[in-house]
């Protein structure tokens, strides 16, 4: 039998790929390009890419097991590889986890909602054995931190000291993700320099395994959603099974988060899924304000550099009244 691989371009297109992945409990997510299959003028099947994520494959049930979706998977990898893309992931629902462990992929993580896999290129026990090559050794206690500083204020300081002291090293993951106001480049080198007196902190790039486009796509977003449910207790299911026994982690910490819904959910997925793993610090206010990344930009913006400098480490204040800092928040 003969198909048509078409791409998806006209919004009627993309309204006949929306009704085919409902019809099949599925939802449409904005992603990079999405292919349609066709059966002469009939749509029996779409897939699509997002980067180096597949994602949304879909089928007639009339066509399930007449090799479409090897022709989906195939289109798509051969897209991704001609784009120099040879590293790639792929989410699916659950009762189809079988279908895909026959495309020569290695199942990450499956949860009640959904389940994702990654080809076999550095698949992420050899990621993490190679970072764990690059620590030192573990001595006593070993804690972790997960941040997105943007950008660091004395809260996030206060709770990497807590750890620092309360543990013999941390390590601290700053997420690598380039979706906020603050670069990757700039958060990194602001933490730096801000933890310099801190000996026993590790700062380390977060990877595309915690808190990223892969493992966390809403958290960007700041909504909370079923989407948003789901992605979190991947994110945090992948960090409790892989990153802790591979990197010998016995703690994470984080700050408790009165006012931020997303990130409040996001501290009961973990108490919940890490349970006494888990450490929750209260956060530390200035003159009964909660100091948040959101205030500071506020005030940045505002260009009130005077009540920046009471509640963000030196490292931060320096950067924000630099010409760099400045020009991000420039009309």
């Amino acid at each position: 039998m003969s198909y048509q691989i078409k791409d998806c371009i006209l919004e009627s297109e993309l309204e006949d790929v929306k009704h085919l992945l409902l019809s099949l409990d599925l939802s449409f997510e904005e992603v990079t390009e999405t292919i349609m299959i066709y059966d002469e003028d009939k749509l029996i099947g779409t897939g699509s890419i997002d980067s180096n994520i597949i994602k949304m494959i879909a089928v007639l049930p009339a066509y399930q097991g007449l090799n479409v979706t090897s022709l989906i998977m195939s289109e798509l990898t051969q897209r991704m590889y001609l784009k120099g893309i040879h590293k790639y992931f792929l989410y699916t629902q659950p009762k189809s986890v079988i279908l895909f462990e026959n495309f020569d992929l290695n199942l990450i993580m499956q949860t009640n909602s959904i389940a994702l896999f990654e080809n076999k290129i550095n698949p992420i026990n050899d990621y993490l054995t190679q970072l764990k090559h690059k620590l030192p050794k573990k001595q006593g206690l070993r804690a972790s931190l997960v941040m997105n500083c943007n950008p660091m204020t004395n809260g996030h300081l206060y709770l990497i000291e807590k750890a620092a002291k309360e543990n013999d090293d941390v390590l601290l993951f700053l997420v690598e993700e380039n979706r906020s106001v603050f670069s990757f480049k700039d958060r990194f080198q602001i933490v730096k320099n801000a933890i310099k007196h801190l000996s026993n902190v590790i700062l380390i790039p977060s990877g595309p395994y915690i808190i990223s486009s892969l493992t966390f796509p809403t958290y960007f977003l700041k909504t909370l959603s079923a989407a948003s449910l789901a992605y979190m207790e991947l994110d945090v299911m992948i960090f409790n099974q892989y990153f802790m026994p591979i990197l010998e982690i016995d703690r994470r910490y984080v700050g408790d988060e009165p006012k931020d819904p997303m990130t409040n959910q996001y501290n009961q997925t973990m108490k919940k899924i890490f349970e006494n793993k888990l450490i929750i610090i209260d956060r530390i206010t200035h003159q009964d304000q909660v100091i948040s990344a959101s205030y500071v930009r506020k005030l940045a913006k505002e260009k009130r550099f005077d009540d920046i400098k009471k509640i963000v480490p030196d490292a931060t204040y320096e950067f924000l009244i630099s010409l760099d800092g400045q020009a991000i928040f420039h009309d």
